[in-house]
């Protein structure tokens, strides 16, 4: 119970909301003793070259934008390119072509051979094969024995019954440059571009901007999102809403030129654009993939609907504080927004 919104929206996202502190730092040791065992793979020959230097975390855990569940953990294992050759105009259909004077024999068991009569053999590097690389690898490890290790999409996933959460883990090869990128598997034996550092950095940027108040604003509306009611959205496309919401906060700036500090008006503030933007593209914030948004027309009119009802009642609930300085009914109206493990009053 709380007598106040703000310690009624600091308990929910404590006990309700939030990852807890034990069990996220928890999942970072092991994320990391599983990235020290894949180096130790490499070392030992069983999987591919690892380019420890362009290991990241990445995903809703590495942002610190996920809700309770801690249901998995998102990483990308950087490999050691050599020689390869990178042919392709599109982001998500990219040939790694490896050289026929390749001495790495892991890669090349990991390549489809095209022989061709009038020039040296040919070998694409495959990522399904990369992938079943990794996973016929992991099962060496005796702590994983008894795990369900499979390649599935992008990634290799790891599911331990110790822990409640997935790893699910993605070989790439980083490319530098202007504008550098990691290539990752397109789930169809071919690799396509991706930079999660783009979706990082303008996490931070913007939650730094805003008193860090970004974040706690984004794990609310996960929450809401996940309450039912409405068509999900996942959970990319939602946080990039939110980051646009963000972005074009201007009229959040209050007189003293500051912005507003308080979860409760974000989140308000940002359904409000959800109801107004959700029928409108959604620009990837990486700049690969172009509209985000694949919801039908159908799910995007509830989604307007849900969001322009519940902006009404959280407008209320932040007149029914700010102007009335009724907290009681303020945080009835969060309830009802939010659900019963919203704290009541008292």
């Amino acid at each position: 119970m709380a007598n106040s919104v703000n310690s009624s929206f600091n308990q929910f996202l404590n006990d309700t909301v939030n990852v807890s502190k034990a069990q996220s730092d928890n999942a970072k040791c092991s994320r990391d003793y599983l990235t020290g065992q894949i180096k130790t793979l490499s070392d030992n020959e069983d999987f591919l070259k690892v380019a420890t230097q362009y290991n990241i975390n990445f995903g809703s855990f590495a942002r610190k934008t996920k809700i309770k569940p801690l249901d998995d953990i998102d990483i990308i294992v950087g490999l050691n390119g050599g020689d390869l050759q990178i042919e392709g105009n599109q982001w998500d259909n990219i040939t790694l072509k490896v050289k026929s004077e390749c001495k790495d024999n892991i890669i090349l068991n990991a390549s489809d051979k095209f022989s061709q009569y009038w020039t040296a053999d040919t070998y694409n590097l495959n990522s399904n094969k990369v992938k079943n690389k990794l996973v016929s690898a992991l099962q060496k490890i005796s702590q994983y024995e008894k795990a369900d290790i499979h390649a599935r999409g992008e990634a290799v996933t790891l599911k331990l019954k110790c822990y409640p959460w997935n790893f699910d883990i993605v070989p790439a090869f980083y490319t530098g440059g202007d504008n550098p990128y990691y290539l990752i598997p397109n789930g169809y034996g071919k690799w396509k571009k991706t930079n999660p550092i783009i979706e990082q950095n303008r996490v931070s940027r913007l939650n730094q901007k805003f008193n860090n108040v970004v974040l706690s604003t984004i794990r609310l509306i996960k929450y809401w999102n996940r309450r039912g009611q409405i068509p999900n959205i996942t959970s990319y496309v939602l946080e990039t809403i939110v980051l646009d919401y963000f972005d074009q906060a201007s009229h959040n700036i209050v007189n003293d030129g500051k912005y507003y500090d308080y979860a409760d008006i974000h989140f308000r503030d940002a359904i409000y654009y959800i109801s107004n933007h959700i029928m409108d593209a959604v620009q990837d914030t990486k700049g690969f993939q172009g509209n985000i948004n694949n919801l039908t027309y159908e799910q995007k009119y509830k989604i307007q609907i849900r969001a322009n009802t519940d902006y009404s009642k959280a407008y209320n609930a932040v007149n029914a504080e700010t102007q009335d300085k009724d907290n009681k009914k303020s945080i009835n109206i969060w309830q009802n927004i939010f659900g019963e493990d919203f704290p009541q009053y008292g």
